[in-house]
């Protein structure tokens, strides 16, 4: 019965232990994931600094998994490239290792429980007493997620101390000392967090309960066993996420081999190195020798690794997002900055339909120096193509878009945060209506191709010629090549074109020998041309400034394009 006990006292200690990790990780995110996105793409213009981001995260978030999951998500982001994504995992490795320098040299040097207590304290009172959405709350928390840490970590100490005292190593220890690296390796994939597996064998350690060989067997196991988070974290992303988990995978693996092989060397050289020192610190040091030496024996070879890398995974699935499908909504700071490419993708989608709709090829279109009158002179026939796919593939994208907005806003609920989605989802809404307004007008250009009169032809070139220049200055004040004053004026010209159009639109009514219902075809493609270029305009305004979409809307001139 005692020694269930003390199993269930070590359980517990490890459960605390395991949760205090991960909440630790998850408030410090909240508190500092912008700060880390903008110092990884101010980070990673060379290798050895993407080592030096790796190294100094894992050292801020306490965890190297979560980090290489954050290097995934910034590859899948395409934020910063392959070479960059793998010198960050390496310095990752070594980032790692200052949790277990803190666990020997805090958590098994005095009575941590006090500490633990007064970090829950203070950091519970503090974000019961703090607002919801101030950073504090985060930090208070962190304070939280530290303190349980060294709970169940002196949870552990106790438990395996108190065993130590009636349990015979000898007994059960296997044969062969490197058993222990497949013992750690299984513990780490199951509880997906090597710090804890190794605070494990730390405590059997500290009690004595195994030789320092054996734990430094399971310190290289249970570093192998952190490549399974970040294979899984690269299941259905992209090719270059793929490859990250596959250097990540062939790193570790390699790295422990050597370590295994030269296990007893390097056991030696930490103990020589700090003779006066324990066991737990030992293993510490021995744990940062190995992880250096595999960075050392890697690291001038990033470059060709990454090429080797290219090898593989070469064909891409399939997907109706551009982005997104790249970047999950766990970090949701370097997700807005997918989602917003994502909008201007979907942007771009709308500018291909809108310019096939009026029958002229999207590239042509957006030649540099060719006027718009010489693009409709260029392209005057029906292409008579089939849209019906062109509309359902923009409708199912802008519904991933909705849905990812959807997520994120559950992941981060400060306010300046759900300020940004609100605005993103404002203009996706905006291009959705513009996507909407060309499709009402497909059925009525048809008829106005296939229409004989001149009045008709020259609606129809009057449509075609609006609907072009405003996709033309959308995409130039996308690419910052006009200012979001040119698409106004745009929409203004527009206005006030309407009684030229109108005048033509009369003579269209008078004429006996064109149908009746092209006068109410041409009143609605009217209203909707002018519907189409307002919905890109205001979607301008919210991505240039956002205060400009409360300003009265006031035409400056009475030009018609019609005599443009």
């Amino acid at each position: 019965m005692e020694h269930l006990s003390l199993w269930i006292q070590a359980f517990a200690g490890l459960g605390l232990f395991l949760f205090g990790m991960l909440y630790l990780e998850a408030q410090v995110k909240a508190s500092a994931g912008r700060a880390f996105k903008s110092r990884v793409q101010k980070s990673t213009s060379t290798t050895f600094k993407s080592l030096l981001t790796g190294l100094s995260a894992t050292a801020l978030f306490q965890s190297s998994s979560i980090v290489s999951l954050m290097a995934l998500s910034l590859i899948g982001a395409q934020l910063i490239n392959l070479e960059s994504a793998i010198a960050m995992l390496f310095g990752s490795n070594i980032g790692s290792t200052l949790t277990v320098w803190i666990i020997g040299l805090v958590g098994f040097k005095m009575d941590i429980k006090l500490i633990a207590y007064l970090f829950i304290g203070i950091g519970g009172l503090g974000g019961i007493l703090t607002d919801s959405n101030s950073r504090w709350k985060s930090h208070f928390g962190a304070l939280v997620g530290f303190g349980l840490i060294f709970l169940g970590l002196e949870g552990m100490k106790e438990s395996f101390s108190t065993f130590a005292e009636s349990f015979n190593i000898a007994s059960y220890s296997p044969d062969n000392i490197y058993w222990f690296a497949l013992i750690g390796l299984g513990i780490t994939a199951v509880i997906q967090a090597s710090s804890a597996a190794i605070a494990i064998v730390q405590s059997a350690l500290f009690a004595q309960l195994i030789s320092i060989e054996a734990a430094a067997a399971f310190v290289v196991g249970a570093n192998i066993g952190t490549t399974i988070t970040v294979v899984l974290g690269s299941f259905g992303g992209t090719s270059d996420k793929k490859r990250t988990a596959l250097a990540h995978l062939f790193f570790n693996f390699s790295t422990g081999f050597v370590a295994l092989l030269a296990l007893q060397p390097l056991v030696w050289m930490a103990v020589h190195i700090m003779p006066s020192a324990d066991t737990v610190i030992q293993i510490a040091l021995f744990h940062t020798l190995f992880n250096v030496m595999g960075v050392a024996l890697w690291y001038p070879f990033i470059s060709h690794l990454t090429q080797w890398l290219q090898r593989f995974f070469k064909k891409e699935p399939e997907h109706v997002t551009k982005y997104l499908y790249k970047v999950p909504v766990d970090i949701p700071d370097v997700a807005l900055d997918a989602l917003k490419n994502e909008v201007r993708h979907l942007g771009k989608k709308i500018e291909e339909f809108a310019l096939l709709a009026i029958n002229i090829p999207p590239p042509k279109a957006l030649e540099k120096g060719v006027s718009v009158k010489k693009i409709l002179d260029r392209y005057p026939e029906n292409m008579e193509l089939t849209y019906d796919k062109l509309y359902e593939h923009i409708r199912l994208l802008e519904g991933k878009i909705f849905r990812y907005i959807s997520l994120l806003s559950q992941k981060n609920t400060e306010a300046g945060f759900q300020e940004h989605l609100n605005i993103v989802a404002q203009k996706t809404a905006y291009l959705a209506t513009a996507a909407k307004t060309i499709k009402d007008m497909l059925y009525d250009i048809e008829l106005l191709y296939n229409a004989k009169s001149s009045e008709e032809q020259t609606f129809l070139r009057n449509l075609r010629y609006q609907i072009l220049n405003s996709v033309q200055v959308f995409e130039n004040v996308c690419n910052n090549d006009q200012t979001i004053e040119a698409m106004e004026e745009v929409y203004k010209q527009i206005a006030a074109s309407n009684k030229n159009n109108m005048t033509l639109i009369h003579d269209i009514m008078t004429n006996q020998s064109i149908p009746s219902e092209m006068s109410t075809i041409a009143i609605n493609d009217l209203h909707l041309s002018k519907s189409f270029t307002k919905a890109l305009r205001n979607a301008l305004r919210l991505q240039i400034e956002p205060s400009l979409q409360n300003r009265d809307q006031q035409p400056l001139d009475e030009n018609s394009l019609t005599k443009k």
